[in-house]
């Protein structure tokens, strides 16, 4: 009997088997030529990652449960288009990284056994509130980075369970946003432009159990510390976001309490000067008042001194380059106007320089002439020169021009001095 058995169960393992492989077989001969089909926790899966797709409808298998087509250049859906191409037994389907801007009312209709959508890194700038109404069983839906900015969705499903709408440039989100998801349990808001954000945007969230807040510049004012103080009540993990700047204001507080405090203490300890433990009392936060105020005198102190220093040394700075500058300019006109005046009102300078001028031109002429006529000797006549003797070099006639002048240039010369004299005395 244990032979039989066994070997009864070895056929039942090998027909098993032939069926699975069968059945593997079918399902990779309808896979299409943009997808690669496989199997993707216990779900039949058609990966179209990166194919450059216009369309959804890439000729996967109509019995696929999983369908990635992210990475690709899908930029509308229209309505029933997954219905028509009979993917209506999809669970998960991921249109991330895509250049979808619009989606049609009636787009996911039909997909009724749909859990997780990935709209994550498009090009959506709103989404109508009764998109995923029908879409019964979804659970988790992504919509992080769009460009929502104020047109925040207000979807409406009563089995969404997470939400993601963190880097979608969200700046205000109205009393009403979450209305329409009663079930939502995680919510992410990070990384937005939201400043404030009113308690009563997530209190119809009764289950909700996780909110992520960071990356946003938030104004830790009243309204957000009512919403964290919701928060930590309701026992909804979050990040804090005022945590120090509530740590400063609880210690500025601590100490500008007591001043008022112990004022109370000493009128009463006035009004009741029986009793020797008020007076210790009394004598207890006098000292502390004391304290606290020579604290606060001194640090105001310490600020006002340092403003002053920093003010002063850039005054200085200040008057230094002014003071330079101003020396440097007052230095050239002085300096212009007294060679100015020395040099337009003296007519001697000028006398001597036009003299000294004419002479210069003078004795040069003389020169020239000495070479081409002749030479004079000492007595001052001239001394023909020989016609074949070459005239003599620039540098003697320089040194010595005594030798080589002309007896009617001098006689001119002197006339000039005399004239010259005449005109300037």
């Amino acid at each position: 009997m244990t032979n039989n058995t066994t070997i009864y169960l070895i056929i039942i393992l090998i027909i098993s088997m032939f069926f699975k492989i069968t059945i593997l077989a079918q399902y990779s001969q309808q896979c299409s030529l943009f997808c690669i089909c496989d199997t993707w926790y216990s779900l039949k899966r058609a990966s179209c990652v990166g194919r450059h797709l216009y369309n959804i409808d890439a000729g996967a298998p109509n019995n696929v449960q999983a369908l990635d087509l992210s990475d690709n250049v899908i930029s509308f859906l229209n309505s029933f288009e997954l219905k028509n191409a009979e993917l209506t037994k999809l669970r998960y389907l991921n249109l991330s990284k895509n250049a979808i801007s619009e989606i049609n009312l009636n787009a996911f209709d039909g997909l009724t056994d749909l859990t997780v959508l990935d709209l994550s890194k498009n090009r959506l700038h709103y989404i109508l509130d009764e998109l995923f109404e029908k879409n019964q069983n979804l659970r988790i839906l992504k919509l992080s980075n769009n460009n929502f900015n104020s047109h925040i969705p207000k979807l409406r499903s009563f089995s969404l369970m997470e939400l993601t709408l963190d880097s979608c440039r969200i700046s205000h989100l109205p009393l009403d946003t979450f209305n329409g998801l009663k079930h939502i349990r995680r919510l992410d808001l990070s990384n937005n432009l939201m400043i404030q954000m009113s308690n009563t945007v997530v209190q119809t969230l009764h289950f909700l159990k996780k909110l992520s807040l960071e990356g946003n510049p938030w104004s830790c004012n009243n309204v957000l510390h009512d919403l964290q103080i919701y928060l930590k009540y309701k026992n909804i993990e979050f990040d804090e976001i005022c945590g120090k700047k509530n740590n400063s204001q609880k210690f500025e507080k601590m100490i500008l309490l007591p001043v008022t405090i112990s004022r109370n203490y000493h009128h009463s300890a006035i009004m009741n000067t029986s009793t020797k433990k008020i007076k210790s009392i009394t004598k207890y936060n006098i000292s502390n008042i004391l304290d606290n105020k020579n604290f606060s005198i001194c640090e105001q102190m310490i600020n006002q001194t340092h403003i002053i220093n920093s003010n002063d040394k850039f005054v200085s700075y200040w008057f230094l380059c002014l003071g330079f500058i101003a020396g440097i300019s007052s230095g050239l006109v002085i300096s212009y106007f007294w060679l100015s005046r020395k040099y337009s009102y003296n007519p001697r300078y000028w006398y001597h320089r036009q003299l000294h001028d004419d002479l210069t031109v003078s004795q040069r002429v003389s020169l020239l002439n000495s070479f081409l006529q002749g030479r004079t000797d000492s007595n001052g006549s001239l001394i023909e020169s020989c016609p074949g003797t070459p005239p003599p070099p620039y540098r003697d006639v320089i040194l010595r021009p005594t030798l080589y002048r002309y007896p009617s240039i001098v006689s001119n010369l002197n006339n000039n001095d005399t004239r010259y004299r005449e005109r300037y005395t």
